[in-house]
């Protein structure tokens, strides 16, 4: 073995590197594009390939700046004599790829300003990956109140028939629950217990019955992109009802129909057609 191939180097360690770090980049941000809200996948068990989605977020934005690391080193310390003689060559002779930079530029701008627009096909992408990640609803406990998990005792007290927030910690401890004061997140105390929230809420629902607040319906994060049938899924309510409420105030929909266009028409909030469509 020559000695050259036991040295270290710099630039094909650069070039793996990179590599690995854009397929976990990609595969990440494809897992996140479906995953589910935070209020469902951070409330229960979600996980997928192993990870849950804090994780799955967690590699993306750490591999993302190891990436452009990366490419800074790849630039300006591997090859950064091709790089800068290629540079001064462009500099002295002019760009001879004019057009290739200019459609370059067009298409950078076009897909910058359609993702912002929402339009096609970019505005589809991404309401697709909305329907899928509140897809999940189905298959997946929902919190009773959005990001429920950072709620402490306290603040569930209210929600429990004001139960003091001591006889809530009482009871967890009861049932083997390391939890050492009040103010800690149900969040905390399920990693510590290696639980989850949802567990913890249906032990304490269980022992202290809930209060009125865990009956009126709550809002999705989102809901201008809640269509009719994704609405009635999530309430537990038949479309043909949803549609039938939304007739008599004189809006024509279907169920593919956002909440969002019902607002522009009836000239109120997302959330208002949302809690009109799925109050009792």
């Amino acid at each position: 073995m020559s000695a050259d191939t036991k040295k270290f180097n710099l630039r094909s360690f650069t070039s793996f590197s990179l590599v690995i770090s854009t397929i976990i980049m990609s595969w990440s941000g494809f897992i996140l594009y479906i995953a589910p809200p935070g209020r469902i996948a951070n409330w229960g068990t979600w996980k997928l390939m192993l990870f849950t989605k804090a994780e799955w977020q967690a590699l993306h934005t750490i591999f993302s700046y190891l990436f452009f690391i990366l490419v800074i080193i790849h630039l300006f310390f591997v090859n950064w004599k091709a790089f800068l003689t290629y540079f001064r060559s462009k500099i002295k002779s002019g760009l001879n790829r004019k057009w290739e930079l200019v459609a370059a530029l067009i298409v950078s701008i076009v897909f910058f300003i359609g993702t912002l627009r929402e339009w096609t096909p970019f505005g589809p992408v991404m309401t697709f990956g909305e329907k899928a990640k509140e897809s999940w609803e189905s298959d997946f406990k929902v919190p009773p109140v959005i990001h429920m998990e950072i709620y402490t005792l306290q603040q569930l007290s209210p929600l429990l028939d004001s139960v003091p927030p001591e006889r809530l910690l009482k009871t967890l401890r009861e049932n083997n629950i390391k939890v050492s004061a009040t103010d800690i997140s149900l969040k905390d105390i399920a990693a510590d217990n290696n639980t989850t929230p949802s567990s913890l809420y249906d032990l304490l629902k269980a022992r202290h019955s809930g209060g009125e607040s865990l009956n009126k319906p709550e809002v999705p994060q989102g809901a201008g992109r809640y269509t009719v049938l994704m609405a009635a899924k999530s309430s537990g309510k038949e479309v043909s009802v949803l549609l039938e409420k939304l007739k008599t105030k004189g809006v024509d929909a279907n169920q593919e129909t956002s909440m969002k266009t019902i607002a522009d028409k009836l000239g109120i909030t997302p959330r208002e057609v949302y809690l009109m469509l799925t109050e009792e």
